[in-house]
């Protein structure tokens, strides 16, 4: 269950504080997991100060689109595939409607 699937918006306090509950499993990529130190650096890069101290859903999609929009123009694979990765786990973090 994501955090946006009973709540339309949540405080920043809260989502930095459930990205360091959360397991930090990342979908699809064998076991893999963000640690938290990782997670907490990216609430800080991922939603940064334009977002205010509400993040709401379409927020939430906003930085995500952001972040899909900067992989297309990463030139090495292999930043494409760390931000393909948190791609993946922060629309699994967001729920079924991000």
């Amino acid at each position: 269950m994501g955090i946006y699937d009973k709540r339309k918006s949540i405080p920043r306090r809260e989502l930095k504080s459930t990205l360091g509950k959360h397991h930090g499993r990342i979908p699809e990529t064998g076991g893999k997991k963000y640690h938290h130190q990782q997670r907490s650096k990216m609430t800080k890069e991922v939603f940064g100060p334009k977002y205010g101290s509400q993040i709401d859903k379409h927020e939430y999609r906003r930085a995500v689109r952001d972040l899909q929009t900067s992989k297309r123009n990463i030139k090495t694979p292999r930043e494409k595939a760390a931000v393909d990765r948190k791609i993946r786990y922060l629309k699994e973090l967001g729920g079924k409607n991000i």
